[in-house]
């Protein structure tokens, strides 16, 4: 069992690198063909193909940085959080965000992958 969690844990990091290396070809191999990703709040994305036609939408979009705060593996489901900072090269707009993604795994890749993500501006008033 402990190698199991140790092999998902470095699969995951694997992943998480593609993104923060922006590396679509890396990260379409740890997807499986019927990957269903949502981004909570903004869309689901369906089929391998989609999401890679999502990262060909948004060329322009590079991960400047991230940590990894938390990971936790219980069998086949990961869940990560920590922060992620983005630029859109052509605008020079920048996201600065709280993320946690959470990756369902089967036969050794990704088949669901829920993403939350919180900007981190200061809310205009209290609640």
């Amino acid at each position: 069992m402990e190698t199991a969690v140790v092999n998902t844990k470095e699969f995951i990091l694997s992943l998480i690198e593609a993104f923060d290396n922006n590396d679509v070809e890396s990260i379409l191999e740890h997807l499986s063909d019927d990957i269903e990703w949502t981004i909570i709040g903004h869309e689901t994305l369906s089929g391998k193909n989609n999401i890679e036609e999502f990262f060909k939408a948004h060329p322009d979009m590079k991960m400047l940085s991230s940590t990894k705060d938390h990971m936790i593996i219980d069998g086949d489901s990961v869940a990560v959080n920590g922060e992620v900072d983005c630029v859109n090269e052509s605008t020079g707009n920048r996201q600065d965000m709280f993320y946690c993604d959470i990756y369902d795994l089967k036969d050794g890749k990704v088949q669901r992958m829920t993403s939350y993500c919180v900007d981190k501006k200061q809310p205009e008033q209290e609640f």
